[in-house]
């Protein structure tokens, strides 16, 4: 994992990260397989922007 500014950054529930991508939540759910780093504590899930950035950089052509 890369070290990012975590106080700096914006948390996101997944439905609104699956807005934020343009994608459906299974899409979404797909991602996460993929590597998508989600942070879970419970049943609270969060992903970070600066996460769906960098995946979505790592993962496109």
């Amino acid at each position: 994992m890369q070290q990012r500014d975590l106080e700096n950054d914006t948390w996101m529930n997944l439905q609104t990260a699956a807005k934020y991508l343009n994608v459906s939540y299974k899409t979404l759910m797909t991602f996460r397989a993929m590597g998508l780093e989600v942070a879970e504590i419970g049943r609270i899930r969060r992903v970070s922007k600066s996460a769906l950035d960098e995946f979505m950089k790592q993962n496109s052509f």
